[in-house]
């Protein structure tokens, strides 16, 4: 097989020698299981193309494309990860080979999301996942195209492929959730780049990934991120720019005059749009939805909007707050910091409007109402955040909301104490199961807090 390729090649010696070289590396990359040797590959491979000379890359990538056009699933990945290195030596040669690539992009996307339909299958060793670096590699390869040629962004050709990486979001393997935000990441910036060209917002809304009910869909699918693992800060300042960006984007395009009611909004999503407040957990904002849905027809149009404002957005802010008190510390300083550009983006008013759930997390952890032990850091980086929210909200606003903050969380606070003394009376044997579990959690946390502070003592 070599062979037939290489009669194809120049005859200058040197050429030869790379390019015997170069299918023998493809050949290892394909076949090769340990990841570190693949890496390894890949670097010398991504080196040897800028030896080769242009016109031996030419047999290359039709080689390469007909492993990747081909049905032998064994090499998509390998002929993903040359084509994706070749795009950026070909530049302009390349181009004409979008079109036949696209759709088989578009194949091996569908077949690895179909894999992970089943949710009754187990997906804790992500290695196991059949297709995601087929999945992973071409997306990869789309991304150095779309870097390459950004006039393909918002090009309607490529819609099946961003309803699939929008899926992809949330698929089990971390590494295609941090290409998808990658990728998703590119979309907006493109999107953004394309309103100011044309300096018309309205026709944001005419693009895939900018309406509001995508947006919605994306953000929440963001939200089912936060919760995993989270050890890559890369991908994790990308994860903040895109909360933010979905979370303002709906904000912005739901408060433009020609946005629809609430009724029309709600009939025009599909059911798995729907679902997405099955996603956040939100029974009582879905059904309240609904009912609003058979009440605003004759509503005004301010009503309309900020209903569906409060609908979009308040539950996002809500699910990221309680995210960031449930979770690590990664998980409190993403959310803190994109609270800061929320509320810096949307200005006073909006600030104004979702208030309360910005300031409800800041202000467990700066009054020490999170219920676990809060490093500095994290406490000084809330406390910023309160102050840049004030900020933006105005003395008297601030310390309103605040106050309405305190008063709730000391309502909550009276109602559990009181259903507690009942329990005592009604229930015995569930008081004594209570107090035996609130010991075990004080005493865990006593641990923690000790281990924490020799922990600061060994590092000063």
């Amino acid at each position: 097989m070599l062979h037939a390729i290489i009669i194809k090649f120049p005859k200058s010696t040197i050429d030869e020698q790379a390019n015997v070289f170069f299918l023998q590396l493809v050949d290892c990359l394909a076949n090769d299981h340990d990841y570190k040797v693949r890496s390894m590959v890949g670097a010398v491979i991504k080196l040897l193309i800028g030896r080769i000379s242009q016109q031996s890359l030419d047999p290359i990538l039709e080689y390469i494309l007909s492993w990747y056009m081909g049905e032998k699933q064994n090499l998509w990945s390998a002929a993903a990860q040359v084509l994706g290195l070749l795009v950026d030596a070909l530049k302009k040669g390349f181009q004409g080979h979008i079109n036949n690539i696209l759709p088989v992009t578009k194949n091996i996307l569908k077949s690895a999301f179909d894999v992970v339909r089943d949710k009754q299958l187990d997906y804790s060793d992500e290695g196991t996942i059949l297709l995601w670096k087929e999945a992973y590699y071409s997306l990869v390869m789309l991304e150095n195209m779309l870097l390459q040629f950004p006039e393909l962004h918002l090009e309607r050709d490529l819609e099946e492929i961003w309803e699939a990486i929008c899926e992809f979001l949330l698929h089990p393997h971390m590494w295609l959730r941090n290409i998808s935000s990658r990728l998703v990441a590119l979309y907006f910036a493109a999107a953004s780049e394309a309103s100011r060209a044309n300096k018309e917002k309205s026709k944001q809304q005419n693009l895939l990934l900018m309406k509001p009910s995508t947006l919605f869909g994306i953000a929440v699918s963001l939200c089912c991120q936060l919760e995993a693992r989270l050890i890559d800060d890369s991908a994790n300042n990308i994860l903040t720019q895109n909360l933010v960006f979905t979370i303002c984007g709906m904000h912005s395009l739901v408060g433009q005059r020609d946005c629809m009611d609430l009724q029309s909004f709600w009939s025009s999503l599909q059911q798995t749009e729907q679902d997405h407040f099955h996603l956040l957990g939100s029974r009582k904002g879905r059904d309240m939805f609904v009912s609003l849905t058979s009440t605003t027809k004759h509503q005004g149009d301010q009503d309309s909007i900020e209903n569906l404002q409060s609908l979009l957005v308040s539950p996002l802010l809500k699910r990221m707050g309680k995210i960031a008190l449930q979770m690590e510390d990664i998980q409190m300083k993403i959310v803190f910091n994109a609270f800061r550009m929320i509320s810096s983006q949307i200005g006073q008013e909006g600030s104004q409007h979702y208030a309360f759930h910005l300031l409800l997390p800041l202000y467990k952890v700066c009054e020490a109402f999170a219920g676990k032990v809060i490093t500095d850091d994290v406490k000084q980086l809330a406390e910023e955040v309160r102050e840049n929210i004030q900020r933006q909200l105005g003395n008297e606003s601030f310390v309103r909301v605040y106050n309405e903050i305190r008063r709730t969380l000391k309502a909550k606070s009276d109602k559990r104490k009181q259903e507690e003394k009942l329990v005592v009376v009604i229930n015995p044997m569930r008081n004594a199961k209570r107090k035996l579990r609130l010991a075990a959690k004080h005493s865990a946390r006593k641990k923690r807090k000790i281990m924490s502070m020799k922990l600061g003592r060994w590092r000063r």
